[in-house]
């Protein structure tokens, strides 16, 4: 492979499929803007930092600034221009040879709309377990797309233990580690969503075809019609996608004075300094706590509610089928006979399908139960079927 799709096919395999495409582009623009292809460009960077004279150093320092004035003259937008820019110095920089130019920051984005957190619930209230999973969970981590669907099920804590759980990943994009935690919402819902996965080859939380997991694409299309759903007004010119998730933890996070090296460090931004201190404090997780738990929470506190509403009343269920058998059994011993005349008297019921034996009081009591239920749905059938009157043509004056 040459330097091009050496450099491509290691963004394909780290990166997201967004920035892949962003800096792929931007390279390509940059190759076609100088005139010459990959190999030859770095070649020439070789020969700039092996060379005495220090000018030659940063020559492609300037080059890359003459490549970004380049395109605003072309019409490039502040921010596409800077990201084309930047998938060229990420080119030198895998290759061992960084360049630092000088390339201003864009005027910050407002495309990504800031959902309330009452739009945020109703979202959940209408999504499936699935979608339910994605909005809590996405709100505890407020991690950037990319990070989030490559969870791993193995990932997981054991989500036996008190929660809220301590979660750690080292983010893709700024490479640093993001120490946050699973709340108490999040550990009740994966609870439940972790025995729906019927993949058992395919290793992610969030499975897609495959061995893969979701494409961010479908994460934000799964929000896009939750929104939808839940009739949340989208301002015009915003979008509504799984980065608004982070953006409302931050914002909350600010509203609420949260210690923004905390905050920093939930969503997996820098701090700087070693994180061991930050995570030891117990201060850490009162401010996840406070934020994610109290302020944020999406059920108010009704999942754990429903949930062991479900297993009581699985467990009702089952002692009343213990007592229906019970009772079938008393019944056959007391009454066997007569049950056994009454069946051959109103069901012709004398033997058993396949052997041929006569039927025992409690094959006989199961044949009348299917009967009875067959003669049920007849006469469902019937009640549905009836029109009133009225079939659907008019009636004759």
């Amino acid at each position: 492979m040459n330097a091009k799709e050496k450099f491509l096919d290691h963004l394909l395999k780290g990166k997201a499929k967004g920035t892949f495409k962003s800096y792929k582009r931007g390279l390509e623009l940059f190759l076609k803007w100088y005139g010459k292809d990959a190999d030859t460009v770095l070649a020439e960077r070789k020969a700039d930092i092996t060379n005495e004279d220090f000018q030659r150093h940063k020559n492609f320092d300037y080059q890359v600034e003459y490549f970004y004035k380049w395109e605003l003259k072309q019409g490039y937008a502040l921010s596409s221009a800077r990201t084309n820019t930047i998938g060229t110095i990420q080119f030198f920089r895998y290759f061992g040879m960084p360049i630092n130019p000088s390339i201003p920051m864009p005027p910050p984005t407002t495309k990504t709309a800031i959902p309330k957190i009452e739009d945020i619930r109703r979202m959940f209230q209408v999504a499936p377990i699935r979608g339910k999973v994605i909005l809590s969970l996405g709100l505890d981590l407020a991690w950037r797309i990319s990070d989030f669907i490559d969870i791993k099920k193995d990932d997981l804590p054991d989500l036996n233990q008190k929660p809220p759980l301590p979660f750690q990943r080292t983010t893709k994009k700024e490479n640093v580690v993001s120490a946050t935690f699973i709340s108490t919402e999040s550990v009740e819902l994966l609870k439940a969503y972790l025995p729906t996965l019927t993949k058992k080859d395919n290793p992610y939380l969030f499975a897609g075809n495959g061995k893969h997991h979701l494409k961010a694409e479908s994460v934000n299309k799964i929000i896009k019609k939750l929104a939808k759903k839940a009739n949340v007004n989208i301002p015009k010119g915003k979008r509504l996608t799984f980065h608004s998730l982070r953006k409302r933890f931050l914002s909350t996070a600010y509203s609420l004075r949260i210690d923004t090296e905390h905050a920093k460090l939930m969503v997996g931004k820098s701090i700087g300094s070693s994180i061991e201190t930050y995570i030891q404090d117990a201060s850490f997780k009162d401010a996840f706590i406070e934020l994610r738990e109290k302020t944020l929470c999406l059920s108010n506190g009704t999942i754990k509610i429903q949930i062991e509403m479900k297993d009581q009343e699985v467990m009702n269920l089952k002692q009343e089928l213990q007592q229906t058998k019970l009772l079938l059994k008393a019944m056959t011993e007391l009454f066997g006979k007569e049950i056994l005349e009454k069946a051959k008297e109103m069901y012709k019921l004398e033997v058993a399908k396949h052997s041929g034996e006569p039927l025992s009081p409690t094959e006989v009591l199961s044949r009348i139960a299917v009967i009875k239920q067959a003669e049920e749905k007849e006469e469902y059938d019937k009640l549905l079927k009836e029109t009133n009157g009225f079939n659907g043509k008019p009636k004759k004056k």
